[in-house]
């Protein structure tokens, strides 16, 4: 038995209706990856930014600290 127009019609909306419920699921998914990267992404960066400030610290220590034939000269 051949199906009808509306049969069809009607299956045809419930697999739009199944693909939407699919994508709907993967942009969340994105979403929370998005969410993650970002929050990784932020740790890092503070990560980073105090092993920067933290050489550049120590680099001016070993400089003030210094002896030898030309010593550092102290702004204080």
């Amino acid at each position: 038995m051949a199906a009808s127009m509306t049969e069809m019609v009607e299956a045809h909306l419930l697999n739009v209706r199944r693909e939407l419920e699919t994508l709907t699921q993967r942009v969340n998914e994105i979403q929370q990856e998005k969410a993650r990267l970002e929050q990784y992404l932020s740790e890092g960066e503070t990560v980073l930014v105090a092993a920067t400030n933290e050489a550049e610290y120590q680099q001016r220590a070993r400089v003030t600290t210094s002896s030898g034939d030309n010593p550092v000269t102290k702004p204080f």
